[in-house]
């Protein structure tokens, strides 16, 4: 299993060196004048080698000599890569500032030395070439002959003989470990047991490895009920990962005993010698379907399909199963919400997604596996540790019974063994039946996710993880690339969208559409990465394991510097991440072939070396944000391929005039953290804004899409921002004076110039203004927004707001509005979610009333300090609804109840009768929401 980890990643290492060395032979033919022979030899024989290690994938044990010819490969192909990247580097990089005689000099010089470095790939190319031969020719004089031939396909013989499928303890749970499942087994039961659904179901139980989906489904197959003959014929089949269509049929077929004449006549055989099981043998898998569907059909049957991982299984066996109405039932599970949206594509109802156990149900299994019945009662002197252990499995109830099956083996109940049991936890799981069941979706995924997957070893435990900065790292790491056509961007969304309907990470947040924002790892499955990654040195940890390789490529430091010897190699860093209060890191020049530098969140970071950046040619993701750094170095201009550079939250104000440089950047994120501010409601207007001021020259940033918070003080910046032709979303914000007529004037023509761009706008204004008169006189709107935020004095909304027919979401901040403005807000029909903060809306004393028609696709509303009325047949799809701030009414909102599709209600307010008004409402209210108070002291009563 090792070994085919190991595999997975040297395919990854060798795919990327021989894209790289074919995209050089064709685009830097150049400057390999005299190595392509050498080159093209390469490519072809790692291509052979990937190939074969593909083959040998697929074998579940290998000998030492093929797992240690694979770390040679893996090895080879990261110093190739490194030593392309460096030819890279001292090659085409070019300090920021070249001009004048200096810059002569400079570029004279340089060709010089791309004679040596011309030399030194040559030497460096003939060097690799020498190193994947004789690694090949050492692996072919020491393996069998028939090797790879045998290595194809195991046999279901060899798979039985060499690997137990560890989830077989879910099949023999003693009753007395079924704990917290009634409520889940009861709804269960009553889907496969009503008999006014005579319609063939397929019933899903999907979720994260280990959460106990086997042991659900078992306990209601041999549920009494459903034995008692209910249904006619009944059939348990895992189907697993390495799954064989054929196999699984014929074992369908010895669980609902079919008779040996319907399988003769199937077969067309009435030769009496052969046995049944003999008959099945000769059978092609459509006749095996035949059987099946003849035995079945017209019966009532139950069918529970076992861990299934793709969707083309699922295909491939319910072929077999007849869809009559005699009330026939499919239960499947599997950890992919692909696979359970394919089995209940007819009725999406019968999904049913499995959830860890709380703290005090994961207590009771624990001491049920632990301690003697009846009582299971843990001794006092044990329960606080004991209660440790079990928050560490984190309501995984397989992790629950491994780790208390690990205790439970102990005879004689020491204190000490347990404190040694929880600090240690990591490595015992690792050896224990449960890491074989985590790694089962590790080897599962396809080859494209594997590096994504482990990337996530990065984040420290129970970290919540954004999808941006982790979809942005991949692309700068090279992990996710553009394919046919689809842009970087685009496929990492796709990859990060894999890896959660997998369950390999657990959503914690999601935006308004739905989409996820943020994701954990369970800790069990980090357990695992961190395995991996420390097997393939793919990423090392120095807090938690010492770095046991010469060469370390990805660095990650949850706690400064520790773990790492001062004599530490880092000439071969590809990514540093500091989490944390310390930075092991502050100067880079060293680490030339790094890719990525986040120090998000580095609370000590309040300076970096003024050349620390002047190295990094190959850089493309550097992140400050929320660091209490207020200056960036002029070196930051070196950094010729930075596309990601983030300093949202930091005390920087003024970039330095050598930005301009940075051709390549995509996004530059700077000023607030977000684009209003933190927390769920925001009950006062957000005064302070960190205002970043842009030297000139920002129209050479022709690649940017993403700029924000601006601070526009003069017309000239306004003017070359709009220049930046690709540019698809900014923030920008106005200090006390700035609004004067050239910069009004300004205003009005950016937008116009951002007509066929721009996505998203944010505007912020510290004080009055006559922005609403720039706004009406935009001569070409930008009508392609999605979402649109202001918090400067309006009065109104402009005449073309009306026509923003893609706008999915706006936020209001002091706008004073008109009531009649509403009106406008209301046809929006692509409208998804509307926030009206404090002062939005100009008469605060009026209702803002909510009618019946218009909103059509609202499903999220805020609402701060303004009375609000809801009609009936208003806002039919909306499914939250926010309330924040001191209303100026007895209670301020009316009508709740006449939503009938809200799912939840959130008060934070403080109004306490208007608290306990909305808690009575929500109580009796006919789709029953979910209601969330908070009260709060008002700024007055402080």
């Amino acid at each position: 299993m090792a070994t085919m980890m190991a595999m997975k990643v040297v395919d990854f290492a060798s795919q990327s060196i021989m894209e790289k060395l074919e995209r050089m032979l064709v685009e830097e033919a150049a400057l390999l004048a005299g190595v392509e022979d050498d080159v093209r030899d390469i490519v072809a024989e790692l291509r052979s080698i990937t190939s074969f290690l593909t083959v040998m994938s697929t074998r579940r044990s290998l000998d030492d000599q093929v797992q240690n010819w694979v770390q040679e490969v893996r090895e080879v192909a990261y110093d190739a890569e490194d030593s392309i990247d460096e030819f890279d580097c001292r090659l085409r990089s070019t300090p920021y500032d070249e001009r004048g005689v200096k810059g002569f000099f400079m570029r004279f010089c340089r060709c010089f030395k791309s004679l040596k470095a011309r030399h030194d790939i040559a030497s460096a190319l003939k060097k690799l070439k020498v190193e994947v031969e004789e690694i090949r020719k050492r692996h072919d004089r020491y393996s069998h002959p028939n090797e790879a031939a045998s290595s194809g396909t195991a046999t279901s013989l060899d798979m039985a003989d060499s690997y137990s499928d560890p989830r077989i303890i879910g099949h023999f749970v003693e009753e007395a470990q079924l704990v917290g499942i009634n409520q889940s087994r009861d709804t269960l039961i009553e889907w496969v047991m009503d008999e006014n659904c005579l319609e063939f179901t397929a019933i899903s139980l999907v979720g994260f490895g280990g959460l106990g989906k086997t042991t659900l489904a078992k306990t209601i197959y041999d549920d009494p009920i459903i034995v008692g003959g209910h249904f006619q014929f009944r059939a348990w089949i895992a189907v697993s990962q390495n799954y064989n269509i054929r196999e699984l049929l014929k074992k369908i077929i010895r669980q609902i005993s079919v008779k040996e004449q319907q399988v003769r006549d199937v077969l067309g055989c009435q030769d009496a010698s052969l046995n049944t099981e003999q008959l099945l043998n000769m059978m092609d898998e459509s006749q095996l379907v035949q059987t099946v569907r003849g035995c079945l059909h017209g019966k009532r049957y139950l069918v529970a399909f076992d861990d299934v991982w793709s969707t083309e299984a699922w295909e491939s066996l319910s072929i077999a199963l007849p869809q009559g109405k005699e009330g026939s039932r499919v239960i499947v599970t599997s950890r992919s919400e692909a696979v359970a949206n394919a089995c209940c594509s007819r009725n999406r109802q019968f999904i049913f997604k499995i959830s860890p156990l709380s703290p005090e149900l994961s207590w009771e299994l624990f001491c049920r596996k632990v301690f003697d019945a009846p009582d299971y009662n843990c001794p006092p002197e044990l329960e606080n540790i004991g209660r440790e252990i079990v928050q560490k499995c984190d309501g995984l109830p397989l992790a629950i019974v491994t780790v208390g099956g690990l205790l439970a083996s102990k005879p004689d109940k020491i204190l000490e063994e347990w404190k040694d049991l929880r600090d240690h936890l990591g490595f015992e799981i690792e050896k224990s039946k449960i890491h074989q069941i985590l790694v089962l979706s590790y080897n599962d995924l396809p080859y494209h996710l594997k590096p994504c997957f482990l990337f996530l070893g990065i984040f420290p435990e129970d970290y919540e993880i954004h999808r941006k900065r982790l979809t942005r790292r991949w692309i700068a790491e090279g992990i996710v690339s553009g394919v046919g056509g689809f842009p970087a961007e685009k496929v990492a969304e796709r990859c990060f969208n894999q890896l959660v309907s997998r369950s390999l990470m657990q959503p914690s947040k999601f935006d308004d559409n739905g989409t996820v924002k943020s994701c954990r790892v369970h800790d069990m499955m980090l357990e695992v990465i961190i395995s991996i990654s420390r097997k393939e040195n793919f990423v090392v940890l120095p807090s938690e394991h010492p770095p046991r390789h010469q060469k370390i490529r990805r660095l990650s430091s949850h706690g400064g510097s520790s773990g790492l010897v001062p004599d530490t190699d880092l000439s071969h860093l590809r990514s540093f991440t500091a989490f944390g209060k310390d930075v092991p890191l502050k100067d880079y020049r060293k680490q030339r072939l790094l890719r990525a530098i986040d120090l998000e969140v580095s609370s000590n970071l309040f300076d970096l070396h003024p050349r620390s950046f002047s190295k990094l040619f190959l850089l493309k993701y550097l992140s400050l944000r929320d660091s209490p750094i207020s200056a960036l170095p002029d070196s930051v201009g070196d950094l010729q391929n930075l596309e990601f550079l983030d300093i949202r939250g930091t005390y920087i104000e003024e970039l330095p005039n050598t930005i301009v440089k940075l051709q390549k950047l995509v996004y530059l994120l700077g000023g607030l953290n977000q684009q209003h501010p933190p927390g769920m409601f925001t009950i006062l207007r957000f005064v302070t804004l960190f205002k970043l001021k842009f030297p000139k020259g920002i129209r050479e940033l022709k690649r940017l899409r993403k700029l924000g918070m601006t601070y526009a003080d003069d017309e000239q910046l306004l003017q070359e921002i709009g220049e930046l032709a690709e540019l698809e979303k900014l923030a920008i914000c106005f200090g006390d004076d700035d609004l004067v007529i050239g910069v009004l004037e300004g205003i009005s023509a950016l937008l116009s110039m951002l007509s066929g761009s721009l996505r998203s706008l944010t505007i912020f204004h510290a004080s009055y203004g006559d922005l609403k008169r720039a706004l009406d006189e935009v001569a070409s709107p930008p009508l392609l927004l999605c979402k649109l935020q202001i918090d400067v004095v309006l009065g109104g909304l402009p005449a073309w707001f009306a026509s923003l027919k893609q706008v999915v979401k706006i936020t209001l901040f002091n706008t004073r509005l008109q009531l009649q403005d509403l009106q406008v807000l209301r046809n929006l029909h692509a409208l998804v979610k509307l926030v009206l903060g404090c002062e939005s809306f100009d008469n605060d004393d009026e209702d803002m009333i909510f009618d019946r028609g218009g909103f059509t696709q609202l499903k999220l509303l805020e609402i701060q300090s303004h009375c609000v009325s809801f009609e009936e047949g208003a806002l039919q799809n909306l499914k939250i609804l926010k309330l924040a701030g001191y209303f100026p009414n007895e209670y301020g909102v009316y009508g709740i109840e006449h939503l009938h599709g809200l799912r939840e209600v959130h008060v934070h307010t403080g109004n306490e009768d208007l608290g306990e008004m909305v808690k009575n409402i929500a109580v009796y209210h006919a789709a029953r929401p979910k209601c969330f108070v908070k009260i709060e002291e008002s700024p007055s009563d402080i």
